[in-house]
């Protein structure tokens, strides 16, 4: 009997030092866990920052969408404005010469008959003496 109740006691104290093991464990894979709930909670304030942060990009980016596009527009009226000019400039250009032609046609008249002039005066002052 005595055999038995060693046994029993044996068996008694390997059931205790399970249930002693087991809930070490347990308490060790609680602690693990609440690590791992802090480590979750930084990692979601973290992605919250990261949203607020990708939100405030995005809105640069849509004002310097805008700044580009009023740019462009501003660029486009520029060479409108350029391309007048130079129509005005060409069409003043094509003017000029032509009136700087007339002015080279009506010299070269005017040094032809000048020349003229001076050999009919020079055959009259011939006749005359």
């Amino acid at each position: 009997m005595e055999e038995r109740f060693d046994k029993m006691e044996n068996m008694l104290s390997q059931l205790i030092q399970m249930v002693g093991s087991m809930k070490a464990e347990q308490t060790e894979m609680k602690a693990e866990q609440a690590e791992m709930k802090a480590e979750l909670t930084g990692m979601k304030a973290e992605l919250t920052g990261m949203k607020a942060e990708q939100t405030g990009m995005k809105a640069n980016q849509e004002e310097m969408k805008k700044d580009i596009a009023k740019i462009k527009a501003d660029q486009e009226e520029l060479k409108d404005t350029v391309n007048i000019f130079k129509h005005e400039n060409e069409a003043a250009h094509q003017k000029m010469e032509e009136t700087l032609k007339t002015l080279v046609s009506d010299q070269d008249f005017i040094w032809k008959k000048a020349v003229q002039n001076e050999r009919d005066i020079a055959r009259y002052v011939k006749q005359q003496n």
